[in-house]
């Protein structure tokens, strides 16, 4: 199975049912302020990545978004590319996952609403809680993108430097450099796979 749909599927199995408070007490914590959420549920809720850029990005729509254009920011966002070259593929796990687990688990706690029929997801104010918590599980905003785009301007400087005899790669063999240049791609490539599937989980 794909480690992403299979993650989508564990992420899934977390739904609660419709009669159950994740809290273990009620949405306003037992009987407080309807619009206030209890501490343990504000963790428990951050703890998911997903989760978290859904509040980002209500927060950078002025509180609302579609939930088509949401999964595709999201998906944007965990694969390092620009909204437009987000795939078929990749915007489904995105839909799917947010619309049998994440969005329901979020909407029983009072964070957000969601119209199904227009498909609309809004801020509900209870998310005013959340405010000082995201900023303490802030993530990088870089994109892979560029970040590989940095890689091969590297690699091209090498290149270049190596061609032209500059110190001190003109004691270097181009085995050597090749060697160089492949191990950065590689790390590259364990950080790029680390990193999207914490921001997965």
């Amino acid at each position: 199975m794909d480690p992403v749909a299979a993650e989508d599927e564990a992420a899934d199995d977390e739904r609660v049912p419709d009669d159950e408070d994740p809290t273990g007490g009620d949405a306003a914590g037992d009987g407080g302020d309807p619009n206030h959420i209890p501490t343990d549920e504000v963790f428990a809720l951050l703890s998911n990545g997903r989760r978290r850029h859904v509040l980002r990005f209500l927060r950078r729509n002025d509180g609302e978004i579609k939930l088509r254009e949401l999964a595709t920011a999201i998906a944007a966002e965990e694969n390092g590319l620009d909204p437009v070259e987000v795939t078929y593929t990749q915007r489904k796990r995105l839909y799917t996952s947010l619309y049998q687990s994440h969005l329901p688990r979020m909407e029983r706690s009072g964070v957000v609403e969601y119209d199904r029929n227009s498909g609309l997801v809004s801020l509900a104010p209870a998310a005013d809680d959340f405010e000082a918590y995201l900023e303490v599980v802030g993530e990088n905003e870089f994109t892979w993108s560029e970040f590989y785009l940095g890689l091969t301007a590297l690699f091209v400087a090498i290149t270049l430097a190596y061609a032209t005899g500059t110190p001190p790669f003109a004691a270097l063999g181009p085995a050597v450099v090749m060697a160089a240049m492949t191990a950065l791609l590689l790390v590259a490539a364990v950080a790029h796979v680390r990193y999207t599937r914490g921001r997965q989980l």
